[in-house]
């Protein structure tokens, strides 16, 4: 019998952040099994949050009678707050009232939070009911869900990523400027402002490159200002494609000290370029980094970030060209990740 893989999640296309990046190479190990639909749950529009979920419903049934003669597996990616209940509902869909294997993806970065409160414990709890398994990133997102008694179902399998083959080397600077890079949304939590207030402690040779969009756009900028560092500072927007590969190979640090990454697809993109990272000593993000590979800190004082991109700047020295891509691809590469999740499917299938 053929295999069918039902892909209920936000639609990628115009996405910023990690969602833009993974759901199509989520699609690409899932394409290599069988015959693949995607079903966009949630988009940017005005009326992204319900009317792309609300059409899910009869598309989702629509999906089984197409597929009737397949084994059909439905895969769940809720992101966090209400949308975890959007799945919730369509995962007991799918479960109980089409009787379909479900696979729920539990990528949210609050899943500590909402674990120690009762309502989104609660939440999460109904979602692994409605899953035959429920998919985690890292192991410290599985060694929560154990704590809470919410992991018998539960498999890791890390993000995929599929590194371009076309890709020139990195080049460091030549006129003795160093180059941090800082990418990714404009949120709080990611550590945006914290490697802008760093900068001061930073001899005037550093300059800082932010990449992205997003609710601190105003606030960085207010910051740089007062700070005095419009020089040496530059927001360049949200970047992607041959842009953000510029940025990547112009890079001599890239630094993002967050500590709500659930597993950090920049720090992928980095390591591809073999690009020094300082990081927080997250622990989901200390799992997708390589050994040697970034400089990691304990605290937000500036002093103290500051004093991590010299660290990984000197590791720029150390770094043989090509060893990053082939780490991300020996750890998160489309065929790694294929095994991982074929063997998760044929558990349910």
């Amino acid at each position: 019998m053929r295999m069918c893989n039902v892909v209920l999640s936000t639609e990628p296309k115009g996405g910023k952040g990690g969602v833009a990046t993974v759901v199509p190479m989520h699609l690409e190990v899932l394409g290599a099994m069988g015959a693949v639909e995607f079903i966009p749950t949630h988009d940017g529009g005005p009326l992204g949050k319900f009317w792309p979920w609300l059409k899910a419903f009869p598309r989702v049934i629509g999906a089984k009678r197409r597929h009737r003669d397949a084994r059909c597996v439905f895969h769940l990616h809720p992101g966090s707050g209400f949308c975890l209940i959007r799945m919730l509902i369509l995962a007991a869909i799918v479960r109980y009232g089409l009787r379909r294997p479900v696979l729920v993806y539990l990528h949210t970065p609050y899943l500590d939070r909402y674990l120690n409160g009762w309502y989104w414990r609660g939440v999460l709890s109904g979602l692994v009911k409605c899953a035959d398994r429920v998919i985690v990133l890292t192991s410290y997102a599985l060694g929560l869900l154990e704590a809470h008694g919410l992991a018998d179902t539960t498999r890791v399998v890390p993000n995929p990523y599929s590194p371009s083959d076309a890709r020139k080397e990195r080049q460091l600077s030549r006129d003795g400027g160093v180059t941090v890079l800082a990418m990714g949304r404009l949120v709080e939590g990611k550590g945006f402002m914290e490697t802008l207030y760093a900068m001061p402690h930073l001899p005037e040779n550093y300059r800082l490159i932010i990449a992205g969009e997003g609710e601190l756009n105003e606030a960085i900028g207010e910051a740089i200002d007062s700070l005095g560092l419009r020089r040496r500072v530059l927001m360049s927007g949200w970047v992607e494609g041959d842009k953000k590969e510029e940025l990547l190979l112009s890079a001599d640090v890239f630094c993002l000290p967050s500590r709500v990454d659930s597993f950090g697809m920049s720090f992928i993109e980095a390591q591809v370029y073999d690009v020094p990272i300082v990081a927080y000593a997250h622990e989901p993000v200390i799992e997708v980094i390589r050994e040697h590979g970034g400089v990691f800190v304990d605290s937000l004082n500036p002093k103290a970030i500051a004093m991590a991109i010299k660290k990984a700047n000197d590791l720029n020295s150390e770094m043989r060209p090509g060893s990053g891509k082939k780490w991300v691809c020996d750890s998160f590469g489309i065929e790694r990740t294929r095994h991982r999740l074929s063997s998760v499917i044929k558990e349910v299938a």
